[in-house]
């Protein structure tokens, strides 16, 4: 069986990579990356790395060829050409014969729901549904890393946590459990009883924005006042950031925020309106573990939140 694993030069992908490497043999793995180059090291291994664009269609025919599963890792351009570059995957997957596509979703990815990403991972969850392949929805949540190596740092420096997001509650998740329930699906052999199943991936628990603020002022050491605003008032916050509202160009946004801020109030707005509030007990059943927790990973992060404090 031939695994395809898209974006493997990214955070995500090469995690996956790295982790399925130990459960399957190299030459058995296709890695699809816009740079061939930065993945070296597996082709060492034995691993076939080939070049394939979600921007490029052309490319992602061969890129796919002879696969049975394919990971397919959402891309970052939401708000841009998300949709479109998926829809690419999707279609070249099909014509390439690949029978089953494991997609990373996100958590609350329902009609209704008012985030950008989450409607646009509702209609590629659609492209799925109707490509005729098998599939596999990894609805994972938001990153518990995005909250202790960015959200904190920041807040702490500036001494205040801004959000739109009220007391609503989310069930924040380590992005290595998402990798790892990933990396089971991937590598469960045919039959295994994932095809056409829907897995939350989620933290242990359902958790605010304030106790994330009340998490990082124990962790740094500082006070951290949790400010409830309109997103009028958040947008307003990211405006004099200089955060671009939306995507208008074929690239993600390069600057202090990979987002467009349009897609972050949305997000917090869902929060607020408890689309995301679910818990799974998916990362036990998955990986045979439980799932880490928000303060797992400050801690394992600790260091790293400290020294972003530190007079430059």
């Amino acid at each position: 069986m031939s695994i395809v694993i898209t974006g493997a030069s990214g955070q995500f992908g090469r995690r996956a990579v790295e982790q399925l490497l130990q459960r399957v043999p190299a030459p058995k793995l296709v890695l699809v990356t816009r740079r061939p180059e930065a993945l070296a090291e597996f082709a060492a291994q034995g691993a076939q790395v080939r070049r394939g664009d979600f921007s490029d269609p052309a490319t992602l025919g061969p890129a796919f060829a002879g696969a049975q599963r394919l990971l397919l890792i959402s891309t970052d351009a939401v708000g841009g050409k998300r949709l479109l570059q998926h829809r690419a995957a999707i279609d070249a997957a099909r014509a390439a014969g690949v029978q089953h596509v494991v997609y990373t979703s996100f958590v609350g990815a329902l009609p209704g729901n008012p985030a950008i990403s989450a409607i646009e991972h509702v209609a590629t969850e659609q492209m799925l549904r109707d490509s005729g392949m098998a599939w596999t929805m990894l609805r994972d949540s938001q990153y518990s890393e995005a909250m202790a190596l960015f959200a904190a740092p920041g807040a702490l420096m500036s001494g205040q946590w801004l959000a739109s997001a009220g007391e609503g509650r989310i069930g924040l998740v380590s992005r290595e459990d998402c990798i790892a329930c990933a990396v089971a699906v991937m590598a469960a052999p045919p039959g295994s009883g994932h095809e056409n199943q829907v897995y939350d991936i989620t933290g242990p628990e359902l958790l605010s924005y304030r106790d994330c603020a009340a998490l990082a002022a124990e962790i740094g050491g500082r006070p951290v006042a949790y400010t409830v605003c309109s997103d009028e008032d958040k947008l307003a916050f990211f405006d004099a950031l200089g955060v671009p509202r939306r995507i208008v160009a074929d690239e993600p946004i390069s600057g202090p925020i990979p987002w467009p801020s349009e897609e972050m109030v949305s997000f917090e707005r869902a929060i607020r309106e408890g689309h995301f509030a679910i818990l799974s007990d998916a990362v036990m059943k998955l990986t045979g573990r439980p799932p880490r927790s928000l303060r797992q990973v400050f801690e394992q992060h600790a260091a790293a939140i400290r020294a972003a404090l530190a007079p430059q």
